[in-house]
């Protein structure tokens, strides 16, 4: 009879080895690429047939944005090549299979060898075996892998916020928001605040706004987001501000939990009444502990560009939210 072993290691952090930013040890920091994943499995198993099965949930395409993008970029390597070196990457997924196993286990640990980090072993004595505890676990998977993404982007954060404008979003909205120096106030209002950060290629904003009551229904939220962009937000040309485009099954709204904080994430797709601006957003709405309704939401503007790497660092910002 098979046995199956789920096993899932969390180590604590403990103070000492190192200098520390927030939660994380500079010195012994992960590395790789945004949104990249190191994928460790031996030539002879990883067939065309075997490749589909393994890449399809890591290479989805990334949610509401209006391109094609992978959620993840794939290196593959055998067992023997698994060194040191890339034992630090921060995403990592390893087929480890022999027949000298007693048993197939399913083990993710976080933080083994690098900070932050995901460790994903599927160990067993059959390819099948291994890929169906893989498939059974997939949506696990793809979730821890993709909040670690998250993870490095907010790292970069801690060492480069602006306590500044941290200061500010919790005099104005009662909350604390992790935000890099490299976003500038565009406008302040008392119940609305614009960030930017803006280059020459493209253009990455936070909006934070308030009501004092709002329902959590899609089209509450869409209807108070284009309130807010309306009002506060002009466009390159005159006449012409930003909206909720409402199509290709967009936007996509659902409840949420983040750091303790129950709301309602809406993730879609924006775009400019009188002109032909456009691109991807994401945001949280949830009460604040005066009870008021907060929203904080990340956009991107970047036209002939991709754009996944831009929308996930304005979501680590907006799931920074404590």
């Amino acid at each position: 009879m098979k046995k199956i072993i789920f096993i899932l290691l969390i180590p604590c952090l403990v103070a000492c080895g190192g200098k520390k930013v927030g939660s994380f040890k500079v010195d012994n920091s992960s590395t790789g690429k945004a949104a990249e994943v190191i994928l460790i499995i031996n030539n002879n198993y990883y067939t065309d047939s075997v490749a589909k099965i393994i890449l399809e949930p890591l290479t989805q395409p990334q949610p509401a944005i209006n391109q094609i993008e992978p959620l993840f970029d794939i290196i593959q390597f055998e067992n023997k090549d698994f060194s040191s070196h890339f034992k630090r990457h921060r995403n990592i997924v390893h087929f480890n299979i022999d027949t000298a196993y007693l048993y197939n286990t399913f083990t993710i640990e976080t933080d083994k060898w690098a900070n932050p980090q995901v460790y994903v072993q599927i160990k067993g004595n059959r390819l099948d075996s291994c890929l169906a505890l893989y498939v059974e676990n997939k949506e696990k998977i793809v979730h821890l892998l993709y909040e670690n993404d998250l993870k490095r982007l907010h790292y970069y954060f801690l060492q480069n916020e602006d306590k500044q404008v941290q200061k500010k979003i919790q005099q104005l909205f009662n909350i604390n928001l992790k935000i890099s120096n490299h976003y500038v106030i565009a406008k302040e209002e008392e119940d609305f605040l614009w960030l930017r950060f803006r280059t020459v290629k493209n253009d990455r904003f936070v909006i934070i706004y308030k009501m004092p009551n709002v329902s959590l229904q899609e089209d509450s939220l869409i209807a108070m987001r284009n309130h807010f962009t309306k009002k506060y937000i002009p466009g390159a040309v005159a006449g012409a501000y930003p909206i909720v485009a409402e199509k290709l099954g967009f936007p996509i709204v659902q409840p949420t939990v983040i750091n303790g904080k129950s709301g309602v994430e809406m993730r879609g797709l924006w775009e400019s009444v009188n002109d032909k601006m456009g691109g991807p957003f994401y945001s949280f709405t949830f009460q604040n502990k005066l009870g008021e309704y907060v929203t904080v939401d990340g956009f991107v503007y970047a036209p002939q560009e991709e754009k996944r790497d831009y929308i996930r660092e304005v979501e680590s910002i907006v799931k920074s939210v404590r």
